[in-house]
């Protein structure tokens, strides 16, 4: 999805090597301008979905019959929800280390490299917290104070977010895996690219086999384009579909299930005590939302509390699956179309 919109603030610290990234932000808005208008998924024919599944072997993951399970769960929510007769097939597994190396290529790509270059906001950045903020302060213009308060609570100006933005993703980053190293820190900065939304994009947008990456590693920092729901939630962009050329349906899509699965202080504290089960019809329904993206080609929507279109506000994952899970109408037909991801 299209998030660069503060790109002017960020172009002198984003750039890590020499590179014309205003000639390379004109190629890839060229680029998507080209893209044919996303068609809505038809109804009359099975939809085929391949994914591959990547992991960290270093954190808490889904074995084979769980996540047997929730494309079984998927399956029967885009019937029932939808009217869609999806088929989903696991066709690959592979750890992350791997599919970072074999995407290699896509980040020198352009135009599809310039989301990698030109979005991400390191947590190394000398200027990190003033980018945080500025950034913040643009996705905060674009809502009513009421959405705001209903979001952020009482923090609803640019310092007060970004300071609380802060000091939920440095929780998240002091995170330890099975071997004691932190999520992110200086001993492992290189790791950062897997947290990118900006890297992802690149990824996949260049992704030819597969229409979705189901990964228990997270999308989690700051990027200059963060929606509202990324902001109040510290970073974590639980799942996203994004333009694709090469794919049947003109998206390819991540999930990223680490902030299902820890069992951390920061998350259990945020999300709530999940049993496996309830983590597992969490992740099912979050695909499912993401799926109104890919098949319907629907927008975000703030509007309707109560529907699948709208992204879970916060971090409280299966408290939304149970408002969701109980509608009966929604309104899918209220929410606009999008010409591109």
């Amino acid at each position: 999805m299209v998030r660069y919109l503060l790109l002017g603030l960020f172009l002198a610290s984003a750039c890590k090597k020499p590179l014309d990234l205003k000639k390379e932000e004109a190629a890839y808005d060229a680029y998507l301008e080209a893209l044919p208008e996303l068609r809505v998924v038809q109804k009359n024919a099975p939809v085929q979905l391949s994914i591959v599944y990547v992991e960290n072997p270093r954190w808490p993951t889904l074995d084979v019959a769980a996540r047997q399970r929730v494309y079984a769960n998927v399956e029967t929510l885009a019937r029932r929800v939808y009217g869609y007769d999806l088929k989903m097939k696991e066709a690959k597994q592979q750890t992350i280390t791997d599919l970072f190396a074999t995407a290699g290529p896509r980040f020198a790509a352009s135009p599809i490299r310039f989301p990698s270059e030109a979005f991400l906001v390191s947590w190394f950045a000398p200027n990190r917290d003033a980018l945080v903020t500025e950034t913040i302060a643009a996705a905060l213009k674009k809502h009513s104070p009421e959405k705001l308060a209903e979001y952020l609570g009482k923090d609803t100006d640019p310092v007060a977010a970004s300071r609380v933005f802060l000091q939920k993703l440095t929780a998240i980053y002091a995170e330890t895996d099975s071997s004691g190293q932190p999520l992110l820190s200086t001993v492992n900065k290189q790791d950062e690219v897997w947290y990118s939304y900006g890297h992802w994009s690149t990824l996949l947008q260049g992704e030819k086999e597969f229409d979705f990456v189901l990964t228990n590693v997270g999308i989690i920092g700051a990027d200059n384009g963060m929606p509202l729901y990324v902001v109040a939630r510290g970073g974590v962009t639980s799942a996203f579909v994004e333009n694709n050329a090469h794919r049947p349906y003109q998206g390819a899509g991540v999930l990223g299930m680490y902030p299902f699965l820890s069992d951390s202080p920061f998350f259990t504290a945020e999300r709530g005590a999940l049993t496996g089960a309830e983590k597992e019809e969490a992740i099912a329904w979050l695909w499912l939302h993401e799926l109104g993206h890919l098949l319907l080609k629907k927008e975000e929507n703030y509007t309707f509390g109560d529907s699948v279109h709208r992204a879970p506000p916060n971090l409280k994952y299966y408290e939304w699956v149970k408002t969701v899970r109980a509608t009966k109408d929604h309104r899918s037909e209220k929410v606009g179309v999008m010409k591109k991801f």
